[in-house]
């Protein structure tokens, strides 16, 4: 039987934005420029997650600016799409604590914790610290929370079961997000508990056959540059467009193309640039792209007709 989450679930975009983090040429917090994209995203209709570790560049944020961001997301966003809380994990447990509790204050509608992370992604956590780990961070964060598995900054996948045991035991916990390289996982992780509460994935090669298996759609960092195009995959396939949704998904998978090409976060404020938007400055170490790459974006965007799709 599907549950009430699940049945909530049907009603989101699908789409969530791992948003970049404008900043000025002096590497500030660009909060004007933040407010511009955020209003950008949410005039598409997508979700959005605020401080990404890729592409907003969380992991180069102080703990004043990432409150900030969450200030001004929940200000510009709520109530008009869902906006949530990443920026919080791989560090001491307290601080993951105390941070997402800061979140839920500020009002996020949730917070994104990942597994922890005792040292560098090669560090794994022994089953006894994943069990510590969630039992002291969900015994004292009882807002609304996304679990998530995260191969690609952990190394290390959660066990399935040990999350059907944490939805059992945590009411709190909304959705899961599942950043793993074998879609396998995410077929045993839906059959697990996909009736019981709505399975995202952080891979947008995995959005259609994720669609088809029954899971939500697809946390990402396309929709930063084509918000509508994104959103359109997960609408027309909702819809039973399927031919559609296939052809709007091969032109989503070229952009991830020449996106994956530059890396982002440095591809994203580069494509937004091209685009006229703001994405702001990238905060050192990383340095703008060459004029060679910006054209290389500017060709591809052109050519998938981004701004035509985009209403710029």
């Amino acid at each position: 039987m599907v549950t009430e989450k699940r049945q909530v679930a049907d009603k989101l975009p699908g789409v969530y934005s791992m948003t970049v983090t404008p900043f000025t040429p002096e590497g500030a917090l660009d909060e004007q420029g933040l407010r511009s994209h955020l209003r950008f995203q949410a005039a598409a209709g997508v979700g959005v997650y605020l401080g990404s570790y890729g592409s907003g560049e969380g992991h180069l944020l102080r703990e004043r600016e990432i409150e900030r961001l969450y200030e001004i997301g929940v200000d510009e966003l709520k109530g008009r799409v869902p906006v949530y809380a990443a920026a919080l994990g791989f560090t001491e447990t307290d601080q993951v604590i105390k941070q997402a509790k800061r979140a839920a204050e500020i009002g996020v509608d949730a917070v994104q914790i990942h597994p922890p992370r005792p040292g560098t992604p090669f560090h794994r956590p022994t089953p006894e610290e994943l069990d510590r780990f969630y039992d002291d961070v969900l015994s004292q964060v009882v807002t609304p929370v996304h679990v998530s598995n995260q191969m690609v900054m952990v190394s290390s996948e959660v066990p399935v079961e040990f999350f059907a045991n944490l939805i059992d035991n945590y009411p709190q916990i909304e959705s899961i997000n599942n950043t793993h390289p074998d879609v396998s996982y995410f077929v045993r992780l839906q059959d697990a508990v996909g009736d019981r509460i709505p399975i995202s994935v952080g891979y947008i090669g995995q959005l259609i056959t994720v669609l088809a298996l029954g899971g939500h759609g697809a946390l990402c960092f396309e929709p930063n540059v084509a918000p509508k195009l994104t959103l359109s995959v997960v609408q027309a396939y909702r819809e039973g467009k399927h031919r559609l949704a296939l052809e709007r998904y091969a032109q989503v998978l070229k952009l991830n193309q020449i996106l994956m090409k530059y890396q982002n976060p440095r591809s994203l404020k580069a494509a937004l640039r091209v685009l006229g938007l703001t994405g702001g400055h990238l905060r050192r170490p990383y340095l703008d792209l060459d004029e060679a790459a910006h054209d290389d974006i500017a060709s591809t965007l052109a050519r998938l007709g981004i701004r035509e799709i985009e209403g710029l």
